[in-house]
């Protein structure tokens, strides 16, 4: 017996194992025909029964993967998106994989950034210290003690615009809904993945997650067709395909954990709007450092302080 024919029949075999229907339909079909290759008729229409089975698979697996996502009215598209990207994964298309994969992380960032409650949350701490101090033995504590420090909003948008003037003091004041893509989602594993209660030991776990999702979404356009990319953005694709094997689990593991981060995070929300309602809204700051002291020569004239 030729390798073909051993190939079709392991595959039989395998989905007769996996998919229950599948098994009980064959048999049906074995009875009514003489023989198995009566029944069959060439590898084609194997491989399209295959298919269809896996594709029942996958779709159970993505059920089952959401099955406990707490926003019910994008769960059907989460589940769409989920069995794009595994049958993506399966054909190693790596871009199609990464725009369905981000698909999933826009779809629920989006929504949650509609969120009113979420949304009175950020405009009202931005201000307040990005890190609390985490007793040894001890439940944190969400109250911030101190009036200085770092800012939420410093964290979020580390960065300065081309004018020289701060991100966080511009991005402080657009709506959460109006944010970049990009920041929202840096955002939303601020305020639901560390409960908006990063320790200064935190801040490497904060780095590594939110550099995988920017690297998600540096990824999900290398398959578009005329897009120009700056430098850093053509580094970050060649470094990710250099090693695209790895980065298939890399980045299912960053959705994974960013979707335990939703549903843990939105637990504790109420908590996070309780405590605001203590406190006032405090605005960044823009922090003026002194250059030195500068001697004026005298010419006789009276100068105020």
């Amino acid at each position: 017996m030729d390798d073909n024919k051993i190939l079709t029949i392991n595959k039989i075999c395998k989905l007769a194992v996996q998919d229950k229907e599948f098994d009980s339909e064959l048999r049906k079909r074995l009875e009514i025909v003489s023989s198995a290759s009566s029944c069959i008729t060439g590898d084609e229409r194997i491989d399209q029964i295959y298919e269809y089975c896996i594709e029942k698979i996958i779709r159970q697996q993505a059920e089952d993967f959401y099955k406990d996502f707490p926003i019910e009215d994008i769960k059907s598209q989460l589940i769409e998106d989920c069995m794009r990207m595994e049958f993506f994964h399966r054909k190693d298309n790596f871009g199609d994989f990464c725009l369905s994969l981000y698909q999933q992380i826009e779809c629920m960032t989006n929504k949650l950034c509609t969120d009113s409650v979420l949304t009175e949350i950020t405009d009202k701490m931005w201000g307040y210290p990005a890190y609390i101090k985490k007793e040894k033995d001890q439940e944190p504590d969400i109250s911030r003690r101190s009036e200085g420090g770092y800012s939420i909003a410093k964290l979020v948008f580390p960065f300065t615009s081309k004018n020289g003037t701060p991100y966080a003091l511009e991005k402080s004041k657009i709506t959460l809904q109006n944010q970049y893509a990009n920041d929202k989602i840096k955002i939303i594993v601020y305020f639901l993945g560390f409960k908006a209660m990063m320790g200064n030991g935190d801040y490497e776990y904060y780095k590594d997650i939110t550099n995988t999702l920017n690297d998600i979404y540096q990824c999900r356009n290398m398959n578009h067709r005329g897009n120009i990319q700056y430098t850093w953005e053509e580094e970050t694709c060649k470094r990710v395909l250099s090693m695209k094997s790895v980065y298939y689990f890399k980045f299912l593991g960053a959705l994974v954990q960013y979707i335990e981060y939703i549903k843990k995070g939105l637990l504790f929300l109420p908590e996070i709007a309780k405590y605001c309602k203590t406190i006032n809204k405090k605005n960044v700051s823009i922090e003026i450092k002194p250059i030195g002291k500068i001697d004026l020569k005298d010419d006789g004239k009276k100068r105020f302080k």
